[in-house]
């Protein structure tokens, strides 16, 4: 292969590490040649941007030519962030850990116009086609729940009847396919239905403890076994 036929791979990553480590994995490759950019730094012309999620975000905010060629390597397999990144024009999402095989036919797809998806990236967006999006009132119940709080606390915090949280907690129930409260809450936090702002201001409540019970109107802080629960679905994140 002529090094005029190569594929130019930049790889703009936050995390130095990971880009020296695609920089030498893709330069053993004789179809690959690949360069280290930054944010704000003149970019060089490339086929394929490899990015971070956040990187990649802000290159396809900015406008950059670039931006339609990119593929996402992150280690987030949140739901909401893979069909985020692709509805703003991310053309593939892999995962840190993926094989090299998966890696270099990502660039491939990418390269030839395509899309290029990790398996659980796909998972997710299958997760997403085949099941009905919870409404805005039906995520507001849900943050709630998070939180630990009774149907008669949510009622009384979002000025509801009690009857009509419990229809939501149903409703929201039968869309994550949930057969208890607690399990909707690991649902929900393992792929990222909430937006990570309203789960990072969840997770700063519950890990206050006693501090949120007067912020919440003097309700009691919510039991040890659904914090337990949601932190280990967090982590697995």
């Amino acid at each position: 292969m002529r090094p005029n036929d190569r594929i130019k791979v930049l790889i703009v990553h936050s995390d130095p590490l990971i880009a020296a480590g695609l920089e030498a994995t893709l330069g053993r490759m004789r179809e690959f040649e690949a360069v280290i950019g930054g944010i704000g730094l003149r970019l060089p012309p490339a086929d394929v941007v490899v990015t971070d999620y956040d990187s990649g975000l802000r290159l396809i905010a900015a406008g950059s030519p670039l931006s339609r060629r990119l593929m996402i390597l992150t280690y987030s397999d949140s739901e909401a962030r893979i069909c985020h990144a692709l509805e703003q024009g991310a053309r593939g999402y892999l995962l840190l850990g993926c094989s090299l095989q998966e890696l270099a036919a990502g660039l491939r797809s990418v390269h030839l116009g395509g899309i290029a998806l990790g398996p659980l990236a796909a998972t997710r967006i299958a997760d997403r086609m085949k099941q009905q999006a919870l409404t805005r009132r039906e995520a507001d119940i849900l943050r709630h729940m998070m939180l630990g709080m009774s149907n008669k606390a949510i009622a009384s915090k979002l000025t509801l009847a009690v009857g009509t949280v419990k229809t939501h907690v149903k409703s929201v129930l039968e869309k994550l396919d949930a057969s208890s409260r607690t399990q909707a809450v690991s649902i929900a936090q393992r792929r990222g239905i909430l937006r990570e702002d309203d789960e990072a201001s969840s997770r700063t409540l519950r890990s206050l403890g006693h501090l949120a019970r007067p912020l919440l109107g003097g309700l009691q802080p919510p039991p040890n076994a659904l914090i337990n629960n949601t932190a280990a679905d967090i982590r697995r994140i």
